[in-house]
């Protein structure tokens, strides 16, 4: 059952692959659950039950004119959990997934998640706030949403070269931004306008689960001093990884390093 109804109708895409202790995957923006691939492969290999979700507008996902609300995510991954049964999951969430996995821990009393997993994660806050003056200014972030409006296969291009800091080959920057490109334009500019004016500091203060929030010292998209900072110490029960060489991208920078430190944790 590749799809999932929402209870508003939409249709949710999950790809559910293998058995044992499952980890449920929320992919970045404006990507989609393919870009756990490597991730996918090593802890399947492991004995892993993977599952990957399309946030609605994305990837295999339906892609409706309307909600691209954080809420409206996390209502989404509840019916995915629930209609797969899933229980005694990691929740893994990178980018724009990461602050979906936040709100959802929070306006869904973690139900069915025992561990939460935050991958460069776009939580708790991004832009400047009247308290929170360390955030990113909305004009380094207004770009991409702009250039989804004029030239979304442009600014995908770009935005695929800043997520690395070390080398990847032309062929992974050019899958990536092909999975960019399966996105909706819509979606792409809602959920941009969601991840970048959120505030889920809230949120973070419901979260009692074993969580561990892997970041690139490098990244230069969620800077690690206002995200993965700022969450290992709101969030009781957290320990910020570090990853020395590893930009926004870390799934591509330290593909060996995540997979493992993933499989160690969720087993």
């Amino acid at each position: 059952m590749p799809h999932i109804t929402a209870e508003d109708g939409v249709d949710v895409f999950a790809r559910d692959l293998g058995e044992g202790d499952p980890v449920v995957f929320l992919h970045g923006w404006p990507l989609n659950h393919r870009m756990f691939e490597y991730q996918y492969t090593y802890l399947l290999d492991e004995g892993f039950r993977c599952i990957g979700i399309d946030l609605r507008g994305y990837g295999e996902s339906e892609k409706p004119y309307g909600d691209y609300s954080y809420d409206r995510f996390a209502d989404d991954v509840r019916a995915v959990l629930d209609e797969l049964d899933v229980d005694d999951a990691t929740l893994a969430g990178f980018s724009m997934g990461g602050g979906t996995a936040t709100r959802y821990m929070s306006r869904h009393d973690e139900a069915r998640v025992d561990k939460l997993a935050l991958l460069a994660p776009a939580s708790p806050v991004i832009t400047e706030k009247p308290d929170f003056p360390e955030g990113l200014d909305e004009s380094d972030v207004n770009p991409l949403i702009e250039g989804a409006r004029t030239d979304r296969a442009k600014m995908n291009a770009d935005f695929a070269e800043m997520l690395f800091h070390t080398d990847q080959s032309d062929e992974m920057t050019d899958w990536i931004w092909s999975l960019g490109m399966e996105a909706s334009g819509q979606a792409t500019i809602a959920s941009a306008e969601t991840w970048r004016d959120a505030d889920l500091r809230p949120d973070v203060d419901d979260i009692t689960v074993p969580t561990k929030i892997y970041h690139g010292v490098h990244d230069e998209v969620t800077p690690i001093e206002i995200t993965g900072e700022v969450l290992e110490e709101g969030i009781e029960n957290a320990e910020l990884i570090r990853f020395e060489n590893s930009g926004h991208g870390l799934v591509a920078d330290e593909t060996e390093t995540i997979n493992e430190q993933l499989a160690d944790f969720a087993g």
